[in-house]
């Protein structure tokens, strides 16, 4: 019973927050609020994909280090800045991935 309520309490929250904001949106956004709305995909981006480039489980700690997965998210961000394929970035992140941990990186 207590997770049936979980879901449905979280199912509100998430339901009031969109909600709330397409009443106060409604209208013309401000153009000062637009621009700010226009950084909010790549800072969320950026704090989604940076802690697994660069921080490393260490025994329950997180710890910086340069790992595997730094150099092949960067191969992938060239290859998507390069070709702006979706299926080929994931490729070629996958596999620079996959042969730096072959090579024991």
């Amino acid at each position: 019973m207590t997770i049936w309520l979980t879901i449905i309490g979280m199912a509100l929250a998430t339901y009031a927050t969109r909600v709330v904001t397409m009443l106060a949106l409604r209208d013309e956004v401000a153009p000062w609020l637009r621009r700010w709305l226009g950084y909010v995909p790549a800072a969320v981006f950026t704090a989604l994909i940076l802690p697994p480039l660069l921080l490393r489980e260490d025994g329950g700690a997180r710890a910086l280090a340069i790992g595997p997965a730094l150099p092949a998210g960067i191969i992938g961000a060239l290859v998507a800045w390069r070709s702006g394929n979706i299926l080929l970035t994931i490729a070629a992140g996958m596999a620079a991935f996959w042969a730096l941990r072959w090579m024991g990186q």
